[in-house]
């Protein structure tokens, strides 16, 4: 029984049995894919996104549009009057993880796709066995002269072809505080698309694009603040 699963004779069975390696090897980079980042409680989210410079609502913002365009986003919408930034930036180059924001209990993307790989896996084992018996004695007598099912030939890859493209979004919101500072809080989402199907989407909770983010608004600052005025 044992051999036949692994070395099936009859056609039937080689067949079940290369088309379950195939899918194996296929299916392995969907339960293979790195987990998504985890939604972090609100508080913690917001004071991640929160941070208050010194300076009037206007010298802030142009820091903030500043900090933006060394990341190479591209500013959407600027309304001064309210101090609100919208900005977005398509790369092929991941930038920060999204966060997976499904409901709880709710099975990932990955975990369907494994689910999925082991039910059909078990069907075609079981098919393999069944048919591993079938026109044994004479397979073994074409065994010289039967030709490889997957050696050769037009390949049927069905596969993704583009690349990956990752659409980020940030929204900026200042506000000016009555102590001479100015509140600023960054949200940020994305999007990864491949041949023009959406693959997830969430929003971006990862500290290190925040801290850049605002690392770009300091210097910003100093260099407004330092650097000479010609009259």
């Amino acid at each position: 029984m044992l051999r036949h699963l692994i070395r099936p004779q009859a056609a039937h069975g080689r067949f079940f049995y290369y088309s379950l390696i195939t899918y194996l090897v296929v299916g392995i980079s969907g339960c293979a894919n790195p987990p998504r980042s985890e939604k972090p409680p609100t508080s913690v989210a917001r004071a991640m996104e929160t941070r208050a410079f010194p300076g009037d609502l206007k010298s802030v913002l142009k820091a903030s549009i500043n900090s933006l365009q060394d990341m190479d986003y591209t500013i959407a919408v600027l309304n001064s009057d309210i101090g609100l930034i919208t900005a977005n930036r398509t790369t092929e180059h991941r930038k920060a993880a999204l966060a997976d924001e499904k409901p709880e209990g709710e099975l990932t993307d990955g975990q369907k796709a494994c689910i999925a790989l082991g039910a059909v896996a078990v069907i075609a084992i079981i098919a393999a066995a069944i048919f591993g018996d079938d026109g044994d004695d004479d397979d073994r007598g074409r065994r010289g002269r039967s030709r490889p099912l997957f050696g050769g030939g037009h390949s049927n890859d069905d596969g993704p072809d583009g690349p990956r493209i990752y659409r980020y979004k940030v929204t900026i919101n200042l506000t000016e505080l009555s102590d001479g500072e100015t509140n600023v809080r960054v949200s940020a989402s994305g999007e990864v698309e491949q041949d023009g199907k959406i693959l997830s989407t969430g929003g971006v909770h990862e500290p290190e694009f925040f801290q850049k983010f605002f690392a770009g608004m300091n210097q910003g600052l100093f260099l407004d603040q330092n650097l000479p005025v010609n009259n």
